[in-house]
């Protein structure tokens, strides 16, 4: 493996009670161009980010005084490292550990022994992601989201963000206008909430469709409106106001998305399953080996928070182990969507990649059959959607 030729060696830390281990990872890091910052534990860690903030954290899980979930939290809560990376180091063999991992706020873990071409696969992810912030998000994927209530920013947001969409977010109709404003050559379309101000909400469509003519204006309501409001919607958006009043949350959701990205069909239920799940994936045919942790999943959908996704659609062998269990399962999936990480900015979108599931060994069918829920939302992989009603 050759060492980058950058000749600029940014701080990493590496945080670890064993300083067998800590050496190990400083070689691995001096011949991949970066400045190994060794430190004993969390407390030498947290004083060493109070003089400056790394690049990236590498942290043990398992130390003696200070746990590395809790040192996480610590550094995640810190203002010079709420925005570093932090992988932690862990065995993928217990899912409970990387589950402590992911509450305490790391982004990725890497198994142990650490290998080096994974290593270095998460640092250049890393180091990419001010690359990918200076172009912005993918275009296609760029939404508006003006909010009405708490319902569109954890639940239609969240699924949003889960489908691999970039969400930026409107407090209201003259915060909308703004942001508009600011980022309307990146904008790709818009979802917005009239129940709260019909009248001012429904003004704020017309200015949008005005100036962006020909992208999906997607209006939704939670209360009963009247005719007026109806009429009124279904001119500015070309279809009808979706009430959800009438509409099932996975119904609302598969409705929301036929219209913002007609061309794509949704992975997940509406409603999130709790399927934590540790997850090893490599290129059919051969490939480096890389990790990810999964805390969701839906009957065809797999979404998997690593810096490090694959390609949208590439072919994946998988290794899953689900929490609880000690014999991991095997799948053959396809990337829909791949977010690789990119420097904190105002669109929200999550590192990671959304798998459909294609092939999977009768254990993880079992355990799917048992916990994954069908909804009636949405239609069977691969079946095409309609872009309206």
């Amino acid at each position: 493996m050759n060492a980058p030729t950058s000749t600029t060696r940014e701080p990493v830390f590496v945080v670890d009670d064993s300083r067998t281990a800590r050496e190990v990872v400083r070689l691995h890091l001096a011949r991949l161009g970066c400045e190994p910052v060794t430190l004993e534990g969390g407390e030498a860690c947290l004083a060493e980010l109070a003089r400056r903030a790394p690049m990236l954290i590498l942290m043990d899980l398992r130390m003696e005084r200070m746990q590395g979930d809790e040192v996480c939290r610590a550094v995640k809560s810190h203002p010079a490292g709420r925005n570093v990376p932090v992988i932690m180091f862990t065995s993928a063999g217990e899912p409970h550990e990387v589950m402590h991992c992911w509450r305490a706020g790391a982004d990725d873990f890497l198994p142990k022994p650490v290998v080096l071409d994974a290593l270095q696969a998460k640092l250049v992810a890393v180091r990419g992601a001010r690359e990918r912030s200076k172009e912005g998000p993918p275009k296609g994927r760029r939404m508006l989201l003006v909010e009405g209530g708490r319902f569109l920013h954890t639940f239609l947001g969240g699924a949003l963000e889960q489908e691999g969409l970039h969400v930026l977010y409107a407090r209201d109709a003259q915060d909308a206008e703004k942001l508009a404003s600011e980022h309307s050559a990146l904008l790709d379309g818009f979802l917005v909430d009239v129940s709260r101000s019909p009248r001012e909400t429904l003004a704020l469509a017309a200015k949008l469709r005005e100036v962006h003519p020909r992208k999906p204006l997607v209006l939704l309501s939670r209360a009963e409106e009247s005719a007026e409001v109806l009429a009124r919607a279904q001119a500015l958006s070309g279809a009808p106001l979706l009430e959800k009043r009438h509409l099932g949350a996975d119904e609302l959701l598969g409705r929301v998305l036929s219209r913002l990205v007609p061309e794509r069909v949704p992975l997940r239920a509406a409603e999130r399953v709790p399927f934590f799940t540790v997850v090893e994936f490599s290129p059919v045919g051969g490939g480096t080996t890389l990790s990810g942790f999964s805390h969701d999943a839906s009957p065809e959908g797999l979404f998997v928070r690593t810096l490090t996704p694959a390609r949208e659609g590439t072919k994946l062998s998988l290794r899953v182990l689900l929490a609880g269990q000690r014999t991991p399962c095997s799948a053959e999936a396809t990337v829909v969507w791949s977010n690789p990480p990119r420097l904190p900015g105002a669109f929200r979108a999550p590192a990671g990649m959304g798998l459909r599931l294609e092939r999977m060994d009768p254990a993880l069918t079992q355990q799917f059959v048992r916990f994954v829920p069908r909804t009636h939302g949405f239609p069977p992989s691969g079946t095409p959607r309609a872009s309206g009603f």
